[in-house]
């Protein structure tokens, strides 16, 4: 499991964890994986004991990295914030 891995953005706390999933038979042991990624996001101004929201990340291509798993979380998690994800906001926190 990896450690999550933080950002500040637009008032807004964001937290990712990517987690790499076990490789198939035929994947090669150096190959790019998938990973399950998953954000939270908090108001910065809130504390360790404001409101946050979770979100998945959809699934996406294999990376060649964890940390290129965690910057889609990022991106993704700014997305958000930037209201360009259908069915996903952040204006209750």
């Amino acid at each position: 499991m990896s450690t999550p891995l933080s950002d500040h953005y637009k008032g807004f706390e964001i937290h990712v964890q990517a987690m790499r999933r076990a490789k198939d038979r035929d994947d090669p042991d150096d190959g790019p994986r998938h990973f399950d990624i998953v954000v939270t996001i908090s108001r910065s101004a809130s504390g360790a004991s404001g409101k946050s929201e979770i979100f998945g990340v959809p699934d996406l291509e294999p990376f060649e990295s964890p940390i290129e798993a965690t910057r889609a979380g990022i991106d993704y998690a700014r997305d958000i914030i930037d209201k360009k994800v259908d069915g996903e906001s952040v204006d209750e926190l």
